[in-house]
C-alpha cells in the first residue's frame, strides 16, 4: 500500500489507533518518501507524525528532509528523542545538519548527544562544507596490515556491525593508509596469510582540503564506491562514499545551472523572499541590457546602410543567431572539459585552436548555405557574398570566444560557468558589427 499524505492525515486524526496503523505502514516506506510527506504536513501534523517514527527511521527521514525544514523538526523533539535520533545518524549527515542550524539549536544538539558523537562532529566541522573533509564520514572499517586474513575477518565483524561498507582499509600501527582489500578477497583468502600480502596498494586517496567536485570526478574516473581521505602524513581520516557523491553532483549541477543563468544558487521559493530574488537577478539583467544597448548602438551607427539595403535587417538575426549557436556549442564543450579534466590548463592553446577550427569549418558550410539563401531572396550576388562572409567570420570567432571566455575566467580564479551569461551577447554584437561594417565597406565604398 502506498502511503499518501491524505492517508497520513486521516490516521493522525484517529489518535492512538491511527498511530499504531501508521507505524505498521511506515516500515515499508523509504525515508526519502517519508521526508516528502513530512514537508507537506503543517507544523502540528509534522510534529505528531515525526514523534511516532522509530529513532532509526526518524534519523534517516531527517537526513532526507530539506534543510529549511530540519530545524523545525529538531525544535519539535524533546532532548531524549533528539539524542536517540542523532545516535542513529551517520556522522557526516549529523555534521551537515548541525552546520545548517541556528546557533541556539546547534548548541542544544551538541549538548544532548554523546561525547564521542560530539567530538566526531566537531572534528568534521573544521573542514569547509564543500571539501572532502566536509563531506566525508569517519565511519569505516580498517584492519592492521600485520593481521592474518582470519584475524582481519574477526576485526571486520566487530567494526562493521552498524556500518555500510564494501571495502576494508589496511593501515599500519600509526594508522597510516597502506592499502585496500575487498570483502570478497578477504573472505576467500587463505586464513593464515597476512593482509599485507593480499591488499591492493594502488591507492587513490584525497586530502581533506580537496574540493568536493574533484572528489566526485575521481570516484567516477576510477569507478570506486568510496574514496579514502588522508592527511598530509597519509593518516586515514575517513572516506567519501558514492551516496555522498550523488548529492555532490546534484548540488554542483544545480549551482552551475543557476550561475549559467545569472541566478543566485541559493535561490528557491521556499528559502528566499521575492526581493532577494530580484536583487540576485537584477545585476545580470542590467549587464545583459548593457550588451543589448551596444548592439542597438551598432545598428544606429550604420543606419545609413540599413536605409539603403533594408533587406539587411532580415539577415541581422540570422548572422547573430548562428554565431550565438556556435559559441554555445563551444562553451558547453569547454565547460565540460574544465569540469572533468584537471590538466586542461596545460592544453589551453590546443583547446582554443580546436574550437576556432571547428567554428571555421562549420562556418564555411553554413555560410555557403546562407549565401545561397540570401541570393534566392534578393538576387544580388554582392549582398549575398557579404552576408555569407559575415556568417563565416562570426562563426569562426564565436567558436574561439566560446572556448576563450571560460578558460580565461578559470585562469583568473573565477567560476567559468558565469561566462555563459555574457558569451551569447558578445557574439550578437560581433554578428551585427560584421554584417553592417562589411556592407558599409563594400556597398557604400
Amino acid at each position: 500500500m502506498e502511503l499518501t499524505i491524505e492517508e497520513v492525515r486521516r490516521l493522525l486524526e484517529l489518535g492512538e489507533s491511527g498511530q499504531k496503523k501508521l507505524i505498521e505502514l511506515i516500515g515499508s516506506v523509504h525515508p526519502a518518501d517519508l521526508a516528502d510527506i513530512t514537508e507537506q504536513l503543517d507544523e502540528e501534523e509534522r510534529k505528531s507524525f515525526f514523534s511516532i517514527l522509530p529513532a532509526e527511521i526518524a534519523s534517516q527521514t531527517l537526513a532526507e528532509t530539506r534543510e529549511e525544514d530540519q530545524e523545525e523538526l529538531i525544535k519539535s523533539m524533546d532532548d531524549q528523542t533528539l539524542h536517540e535520533v542523532f545516535e542513529e545518524l551517520p556522522d557526516d549527515d549529523a555534521t551537515d545538519i548541525v552546520q545548517e542550524l541556528s546557533e541556539e539549536e546547534a548548541q542544544r544538539v551538541m549538548s544532548v548527544i554523546d561525547e564521542e558523537d560530539r567530538e566526531e562532529i566537531q572534528s568534521l566541522m573544521q573542514y569547509g562544507e564543500d571539501t572532502a573533509g566536509g563531506v566525508m564520514t569517519a565511519e569505516l572499517v580498517s584492519v592492521d596490515m600485520r593481521l592474518t586474513a582470519r584475524e582481519a575477518i574477526n576485526e571486520v565483524r566487530k567494526q562493521g556491525q552498524e556500518i555500510e561498507f564494501f571495502s576494508v582499509y589496511v593501515v599500519d600501527r600509526r594508522h597510516k593508509l597502506r592499502g585496500i582489500i575487498s570483502v570478497k578477497n578477504l573472505i576467500l583468502a587463505d586464513p593464515k596469510i597476512q593482509v599485507s600480502e593480499i591488499m591492493n596498494t594502488e591507492l587513490v586517496s584525497v586530502l581533506p582540503e580537496v574540493d568536493q567536485e574533484e572528489v566526485a570526478r575521481l570516484l567516477g574516473r576510477y569507478n570506486m564506491v568510496s574514496i579514502p581521505v588522508v592527511d598530509n602524513d597519509g593518516i586515514l581520516l575517513g572516506r567519501v562514499t558514492v551516496d555522498d557523491v550523488i548529492d555532490i553532483l546534484e548540488e554542483e549541477v544545480t549551482e552551475d545551472l543557476f550561475r549559467m543563468s545569472g541566478v543566485d544558487e541559493s535561490e528557491s521559493v521556499e528559502t528566499v523572499g521575492m526581493f532577494h530574488s530580484v536583487r540576485s537577478r537584477l545585476p545580470w539583467l542590467c549587464l545583459n541590457l548593457g550588451f543589448l544597448f551596444i548592439s542597438a548602438q551598432i545598428i544606429r551607427f550604420y543606419i545609413d546602410v540599413l536605409e539603403r539595403e533594408v533587406i539587411l535587417a532580415m539577415f541581422l538575426p540570422i548572422v547573430a543567431g548562428i554565431g550565438g549557436n556556435a559559441s554555445t556549442q563551444s562553451l558547453a564543450v569547454t565547460l565540460r572539459r574544465l569540469i572533468l579534466e584537471e590538466a586542461i590548463s596545460e592544453r589551453r592553446r590546443r583547446v582554443l585552436m580546436h574550437e576556432a577550427m571547428v567554428g571555421l569549418m562549420n562556418g564555411l558550410v553554413i555560410s555557403l548555405l546562407v549565401l545561397l539563401l540570401a541570393y534566392l531572396v534578393k538576387g544580388n550576388f554582392s549582398l549575398s557574398l557579404i552576408v555569407g562572409a559575415a556568417a563565416w567570420i562570426s562563426m569562426t570567432a564565436a567558436g574561439f570566444i566560446g572556448a576563450f571566455m571560460p578558460i580565461a575566467m578559470k585562469a583568473m580564479g573565477l567560476d567559468p560557468t558565469v561566462s555563459s551569461s555574457v558569451v551569447h551577447n558578445i557574439t550578437d554584437i560581433l554578428g551585427f558589427f560584421l554584417l553592417l561594417a562589411l556592407s558599409a565597406l563594400i556597398l557604400l565604398g
